[in-house]
């Protein structure tokens, strides 16, 4: 009898983590709403417009959130980051901007390629490009790469401006970068540096 119990327990615990990691995936597929409604976001150093429907990860927590220190191992601390949708524990599309100074004699190619050499857990399904797209050039990096339990896809922009490295971080499941492509697009479109 207690055999039984301990089973059905497990067979529970089983199909609830499944359902959820279900709906995490059909999230994450779904394409996210490009519409009016959109707000900036603005610092002494850059601003760039959040999308309708896309939340700041202190509005989602109702809190202030500590920058990550080191942004997924990459020697980086993030300033910003939103996500859609904005629910708690429910986002599968994300937009960081992290930052570093660069060390003396160090340049932005150096250093941007000795972050992904150290990176762990290992990245896969590498591209690297340089990036141009209005007044922002830098280098480009696109890979996959497991962070807790799912896998990730990332397109990480590197950028440098007055002695300082910014990272354009979008990320989302594996399975949903393509649906997000063109509201990353717009938000880059839309970053500025100030003068």
């Amino acid at each position: 009898m207690k055999d039984r119990k301990i089973i059905r327990f497990g067979i529970l615990l089983v199909t609830s983590l499944a359902c959820r990691f279900l709906t995490l995936e059909a999230k994450a597929t779904e394409t996210p709403v490009i519409s009016t409604g959109t707000r900036t976001y603005e610092n002494e150093i850059f601003s760039f417009t959040i999308p309708a429907g896309w939340g700041t990860m202190e509005e989602v927590w109702e809190r202030p959130m500590p920058p990550e220190k080191d942004y997924y191992g990459l020697g980086l601390q993030e300033i910003i980051t939103i996500q859609y949708p904005p629910d708690q524990g429910q986002g599968t599309g994300f937009f960081t901007v992290a930052s570093s100074p660069l060390a003396g004699g160090e340049d932005l190619e150096s250093r941007f390629t000795q972050a992904y050499e150290l990176a762990s857990p290992a990245i896969e399904n590498v591209s690297k490009q340089l990036f141009e797209r209005g007044t922002l050039s830098g280098h480009e990096i696109t890979y996959k790469r497991p962070w807790g339990e799912p896998w990730w896809q990332f397109r990480d922009i590197w950028l440098e401006k007055d002695g300082l490295i910014y990272v354009l971080s979008f990320h989302t499941h594996i399975n949903g970068f393509e649906n997000y492509a063109s509201v990353f697009d717009q938000i880059l479109d839309n970053f500025r540096f100030k003068q």
